[in-house]
């Protein structure tokens, strides 16, 4: 991956699986991202993915690196997306690391929310763009134990399925009392478009 990919629509995916190990999805990447091989590890089998329709713009690394030393506020500002990227990593690791299934789910939920959701008259809706066995790999989740989560939380009006492919989280603060990392969810994705729901929780 000798380029600079920067994320225009869409939704992207770093997967990596060891010889003989189940795939995992590591890594996702929203509109504004910028994906450098510099700032990967090389893991076997690592591939980038679209999770559905995406629009990418492909730079080669001397362009890209010419584009930065000639442009100080640009340089600038691709060093605090690089950081914002490195701290949401940090936290899924924290998540997938740290929290109980359950609390998993939510998390991946509030963050779906807050990037790609729309407040609507019976909650937050937002497309889901990942398949439950994309889930599942991202939140080192069985596939079963995720779809018992997600009947408890449709059970208990905190997640409904419209369409297909469409969730609506009918009740935003109940969903973010659910998670122990609401607040830091809420502070590391607050510079993208989000429902005025989320506004309410403190970081």
């Amino acid at each position: 991956m000798d380029a600079a990919y920067i994320v225009r629509s869409g939704l992207l995916c770093i997967e990596a699986a060891a010889p003989g190990k189940h795939r995992q999805l590591l890594t996702l990447f929203y509109p504004g991202d910028i994906i450098q091989n510099a700032c990967l590890p090389q893991l076997p089998a690592m591939t980038l993915s679209a999770l559905g329709v995406a629009e990418v713009l492909r730079l080669p690394v001397r362009n890209f690196d010419a584009l930065l030393a000639s442009d100080v506020a640009l340089a600038a500002h691709v060093q605090r997306r690089l950081a914002e990227q490195h701290a949401r990593a940090t936290l899924h690791a924290a998540v997938v690391g740290t929290l109980c299934g359950e609390e998993r789910v939510v998390s991946l939920l509030m963050e779906l929310a807050l990037r790609v959701g729309m407040a609507c008259a019976g909650g937050v809706a937002c497309e889901m763009p990942l398949s439950r066995a994309d889930t599942a790999d991202y939140l080192a989740l069985n596939a079963d134990t995720l779809s018992r989560i997600t009947s408890r939380l449709r059970s208990r009006g905190l997640l409904r399925q419209t369409a297909r492919g469409r969730i609506v989280l009918p009740d935003w603060e109940g969903l973010c009392a659910l998670s122990p990392f609401a607040g830091a969810l809420v502070a590391l994705h607050s510079g993208a478009t989000r429902p005025p729901q989320a506004a309410t929780v403190e970081a």
